[in-house]
């Protein structure tokens, strides 16, 4: 009997404990198809914003994955990381937690509406904070599926700092984008520290580099796709079927 594909999903999206968007509807719904399905092992990774309830939602700290120093910049954050499990199915989420970065009340604003200033900083640790959490993990995705705003920026991770990876080699990269109604760029400082320079961050935010990133993009609903980007289907009874041909066709090309 084949191994299961297995599926890292990253979301910076309030999900799947809320549904706060199409994405995080989507977040909420595929992965359990996935792992329903018993031809893929799934693992969610997303923060843990301020507005998410440890006690509610039963959050404990995974000390052995817990203890990350990630430097952006000046500043150095220590990660820690804490898992729930979704009632009825065996489906892990990770939780990224940090409380400089996620300890807010917020997601992209503050309660007054005010955009938080880091915003871009905030997705650089995300994003080094999920894929080294996989790498203490040592748990090897088939296909790593980034979705959200702040998410963008693991496609590029990926590319350009973990390609020789031996737990990311080999992955396909796949990123369902969200607009956001407000521009946060990568600023000049963050370019410079990340020594990102063939990733061509400078002025762009992660929307617009997780597109340029990934092997396929592919939409929202309803949302009009650009060039040879997909989009999902309206019905969530057709997003498994959807999801599991593109996945096996990225893979087989691969493998070709």
């Amino acid at each position: 009997m084949a191994s299961p594909t297995r599926i890292l999903c990253v979301s910076d999206e309030v999900a799947p404990f809320t549904d706060a968007s199409d994405i995080a509807r989507i977040v909420r719904t595929l992965p359990e198809q996935l792992q329903e399905s018993g031809e893929f092992e799934v693992r969610i990774l997303m923060p843990r914003y301020g507005t998410i309830s440890e006690r509610r939602n039963r959050l404990h700290e995974v000390i052995r994955l817990s203890g990350t120093e990630i430097t952006l910049g000046d500043r150095t954050e220590t990660l820690k990381c804490k898992v729930a499990s979704i009632p009825g199915i065996r489906l892990q989420v990770y939780f990224m937690d940090n409380k400089h970065y996620f300890k807010r009340k917020g997601i992209y604003k503050d309660k007054q509406g005010k955009l938080f200033e880091d915003n871009a900083e905030r997705g650089l640790f995300f994003a080094r904070a999920t894929l080294e959490t996989i790498r203490n993990l040592g748990w090897k995705p088939d296909v790593v599926h980034a979705f959200g705003w702040m998410s963008g920026f693991v496609p590029m991770y990926l590319r350009h700092v973990y390609a020789s990876d031996p737990i990311y080699e080999g992955a396909r990269i796949f990123y369902t984008p969200l607009d956001v109604d407000f521009e946060a760029p990568v600023t000049d400082e963050l370019a410079a520290a990340e020594d990102l320079s063939k990733a061509a961050l400078k002025g762009k935010d992660a929307a617009a580099i997780g597109r340029e990133a990934a092997d396929t993009v592919i939409l929202p609903p309803g949302v009009a796709p650009q060039d040879n980007e997909l989009v999902f289907e309206e019905s969530e009874d057709e997003w498994l079927a959807q999801l599991s041909e593109l996945y096996d066709q990225s893979l087989n090309e691969v493998a070709a």
